[in-house]
């Protein structure tokens, strides 16, 4: 099973495989289409299983998963011109159901996609090809774009999807709404709400979070954007390291959601918990001393933590940024998703 240490924050080992299946799977995926975009270019790239030729990518592991390192660039699994974004997600651990509070998009934008995230772990190495929730009342089918491994719950695997959900982003009185995401396990989730570390608690599917990406333009908005889904394996406890096309070079967000980080083991604050550094392009971002870490579990505040969706200012001086996480806690992390966005 996990080891933890006294002040209960993870540290990786190795666990067993359980013999459960969680069943969600559909036929094939539904994605919904959004409106019709003028004047600019909209990519869409490979999303769904692992595909070794749209994603010639392979993670090199250090030390038993303590390290890792993407050795080529991310294809974008969307593409936009004269585009900007917001990013705004929810923590799910122990509860099958919350609220994404989308904020930001200017009035008088046009939504050119919306895509929704979410992450779970479970007693599967690998999960089916698709699965569905919940949002916004609408049944979405979402592909899967990444089997990691359990990030320290001694669970047999952790899994990634994203649905289009567009045509519910675009209704009157605009994208910044309250959302409601379900994700519907048949009882095999905890709906508690409790600490997860007090008691630990850890039912056949443990929830991780949801974030949900709006994609917009308007007169003032004039920078490419590309939004990545890492395939592969991408869970770590030490550091990770990403490569990912720069849309062009200058001043630009650069936005990244991920699953499990903490402050503690609940209420408290444990510096090794939570000491994540992240540098983009070689510049720190987040973490001490320069700022909060992107892996405190903030959309999840004060519990149950364990989801982040951040977003900084960084600058772009290559055709490739590097993306670095460092962390000398051993917390045990998924990133899930990144968007760069030029201003």
């Amino acid at each position: 099973m996990t080891t933890r240490t006294a002040a209960g924050h993870r540290l990786f080992r190795t666990t067993g495989t359980l013999g459960f299946a969680l069943g969600l799977a559909l036929s094939h995926p539904v994605l919904a289409q959004g409106p019709e975009e003028r004047g600019a270019s909209v990519h869409e790239g490979p999303m769904g299983l692992f595909d070794a030729q749209a994603f010639p990518v392979q993670a090199r592991v250090l030390a038993s998963r303590r390290d890792i390192e993407f050795e080529g660039p991310q294809e974008p699994i969307f593409r936009a011109d004269r585009a900007e974004h917001v990013a705004n997600g929810v923590a799910l651990r122990d509860r099958t159901r919350g609220f994404i509070h989308s904020r930001g998009v200017p009035p008088g934008s046009q939504v050119i996609r919306s895509y929704l995230f979410w992450n779970y772990s479970d007693g599967v190495r690998e999960a089916p090809g698709v699965a569905s929730v919940l949002f916004d009342g609408n049944l979405v089918v979402g592909s899967k774009t990444a089997d990691n491994t359990d990030p320290c719950w001694g669970k047999a695997g952790n899994h990634s999807f994203v649905a289009d959900v567009t045509a519910f982003t675009t209704q009157a009185g605009g994208p910044n709404q309250d959302y409601e995401v379900v994700v519907v396990f048949d009882g095999k989730t905890s709906t508690l709400g409790q600490n997860p570390w007090a008691p630990q608690l850890l039912s056949d599917v443990l929830l991780e979070g949801a974030t949900l990406v709006v994609v917009y333009r308007n007169r003032a908005t004039h920078g490419q954007l590309y939004l990545f889904a890492p395939p592969g394996d991408n869970m770590f406890y030490g550091s990770a390291i990403y490569m990912l096309p720069s849309p062009g070079i200058g001043r630009a967000l650069f936005t990244a959601f991920g699953a499990d980080g903490q402050r503690g083991a609940g209420h408290d604050n444990d510096p090794l918990a939570s000491n994540e550094i992240t540098l983009v392009n070689a510049s720190q971002v987040a973490g001490p001393a320069v700022a909060a870490s992107d892996w405190d579990g903030s959309d999840g505040w004060p519990l149950p933590q364990l989801w982040d969706t951040h977003t900084h200012v960084v600058e772009i001086r290559e055709q490739v940024s590097r993306v670095e996480y460092n962390s000398a806690g051993g917390d045990c992390l998924v990133p899930v998703g990144f968007v760069l966005d030029l201003q």
